[in-house]
């Protein structure tokens, strides 16, 4: 079931992101609206016909997204940040961390929401083609393709970026030209990214060897890794958790969720000392262990590349 209109609250009022959305809101941790501020960093491409956000900020709160989609192909490139998204109902809800591709397709209107915390280092390119674009694209076929391989009306997978999409995104973030030039290069960027992301998700849903009891495996390793963050896990013991072979576990984990084990097992350890810093007041030292980390020099390193900022300055940020 659906949430009440009112919840969402920029519904009544014409918005750029009327254009993929048929109801949504974008609240911070008060519950105070952040359309509007988000609104700025959006722009139209009118072709190939998508919208374009540029991200690049730090999150000054917890970030909660929530709205009726139209059908269409969402892509964000992330070169930096963490969070999660995808449909509501009947999709599992896809994690994503740096330089990583995150897919959603919806062919018919669904129920979405995201979520990214505060202190967040966001630097991504997000691209939203809705299926008129793609139709007028002549894209319709390879687009629904992804469906019927998916078996699914939606779906949200997580994907390594290659250098050439790195590259295209981070051109699109930090333009050195301006005003037609710049439009067009946005442009020319935007369709090859879709087309590039279609055939990836394609040839992934073609070839993953991922079976369901596989998959089930692999989401049980996933919540005993979330359930006890400070265990020393190792691959041979996750591998053995699975029932996997320890030589194809990391591969079949990087299918199921977009990273490896152990780059999963680093951001939520990393993300749990930030909650910790931020939520509980805890200290660099204090944090430093609750990441597992015996040097706290080394964790505020990580913590900086992870998050774009030091650990000291989103403790600062909370007081």
């Amino acid at each position: 079931m659906l949430p009440c209109a009112d919840r969402f609250l920029e519904w009544h009022v014409t918005h750029i992101y009327h254009r993929i959305f048929d109801e949504f809101s974008i609240l911070d941790a008060t519950n105070t609206s952040r359309a509007d501020e988000f609104a700025k960093i959006v722009r139209w491409l009118e072709f190939p016909g998508c919208l374009f956000q540029r991200n690049d900020l730090v999150l000054d709160s917890e970030i909660r997204s929530e709205g009726v989609i139209k059908p269409g192909l969402y892509v964000s490139v992330v070169l930096k940040g963490a969070g999660m998204g995808g449909p509501l109902n009947g999709v599992e809800r896809t994690r994503y961390s740096d330089n990583s591709i995150v897919v959603m397709g919806l062919r018919t209107p669904s129920h979405c929401g995201g979520q990214a915390a505060r202190g967040t280092y966001m630097f991504a390119a997000g691209l939203a083609f809705p299926y008129s674009s793609i139709e007028r694209l002549g894209l319709q076929r390879e687009f629904l393709d992804l469906f019927a391989q998916a078996g699914s009306d939606q779906f949200a997978i997580s994907l390594k970026a290659p250098a050439r999409i790195l590259a295209m995104a981070t051109e699109m973030l930090t333009p050195t030209v301006r005003g037609r030039v710049e439009e067009l290069l946005l442009s020319a960027h935007a369709l090859e990214i879709l087309v590039r992301v279609i055939s990836m998700a394609g040839a992934r849903a073609i070839a993953d060897p991922v079976g369901d009891i596989k998959r089930r495996r692999l989401r049980a390793v996933r919540d005993a890794i979330d359930a006890d963050l400070r265990r020393s896990w190792t691959i041979p013991q996750l591998a053995r958790e699975a029932g996997i072979s320890r030589r194809s576990f990391n591969t079949h984990f990087r299918r199921v969720f977009g990273m490896s084990a152990a780059d999963y097992l680093r951001t939520r350890r990393l993300e749990a000392a930030k909650d910790a810093i931020i939520e509980q007041g805890v200290s660099i030292n204090e944090a430093a262990y609750l990441a597992g980390y015996g040097n706290p020099a080394n964790f505020a390193t990580a913590f900086r590349k992870h998050f774009g900022q030091a650990p000291s300055r989103i403790r600062a940020l909370k007081h």
